[in-house]
């Protein structure tokens, strides 16, 4: 019976960048297990381990704010999940930290609100991109269709957009964005790009972070009995 949940965040490097996320998950699957900790399994015929992702990485994108949460089926100190993990993780994934949250707390994909990227452009100029940035933020509205499959998708790209930036890193123009990745509005980084410069080809595309919303009931009674420290 599952008995503790740990949040762990963590990095996925370029070179790593077209491991799919089911393979993903079987990295970290068998790095907790070699780690001795007892990973909880759910019920039935084909059981599956209890590693929730935030936002499923897209194929081709590199991360340095990826999010599990684990579930244990045993309780273990926070130091000492922290070591087990720590020894396990290679340089591809590293671990930026870790913190136990409430066991019955939302799943860590329903309370993503923003997430961060960085967008390489290395055949744009510059002053290319920080133009097409001042017309974008400066629109109240821009309509968007993305057709997916055999359906298509209208929604509002600017209202998906919180902020964006264009900016010189060593040389090579890049765009800093903040999107919204809620059930009601989500976009994509390439999608925003395609709206700033149509044709525009994306280098590296990153994701930097993901804001989440905090304030649930679980977390907060935690707060209140001094069980969690944030």
């Amino acid at each position: 019976m599952p008995q503790q949940r740990f949040r762990v965040w963590f990095a996925k490097s370029e070179r790593v960048r077209y491991i799919s996320h089911l393979d993903v998950l079987r990295y970290w699957e068998r790095a907790i297990r070699r780690a001795g900790l007892p990973l909880a399994y759910s019920q039935g015929f084909t059981p599956h381990p209890k590693i929730a992702f935030a936002g499923p990485l897209p194929l081709g994108f590199a991360s340095e704010a990826e999010l599990m949460d684990v579930t244990l089926d045993e309780r273990v100190s926070e130091e000492e999940f922290r070591a087990k993990v720590l020894c396990q993780a290679t340089g591809d994934f590293a671990i930026a930290g870790m913190e136990e949250v409430p066991l019955l707390g939302p799943a860590p994909q329903s309370i993503i609100l923003w997430a961060d990227y960085r967008v390489e452009l290395p055949e744009v100029p510059l002053a290319t991109a920080e133009q097409a940035v001042r017309e974008f933020m400066a629109l109240s509205t821009l309509e968007w269709t993305e057709q997916r499959r055999e359906k298509a998708r209208t929604y509002d790209l600017r209202a998906a957009v919180a902020s964006l930036a264009s900016f010189d890193r060593d040389g090579l123009t890049c765009l800093r964005m903040r999107i919204s990745n809620t059930p009601d509005l989500t976009a994509r980084p390439e999608q925003v790009l395609a709206a700033l410069i149509p044709g525009a080809e994306p280098g590296l595309i990153t994701r930097t972070g993901l804001l989440l919303d905090e304030t649930s009931p679980a977390r907060e009674a935690w707060r209140r009995k001094g069980q969690y420290q944030s």
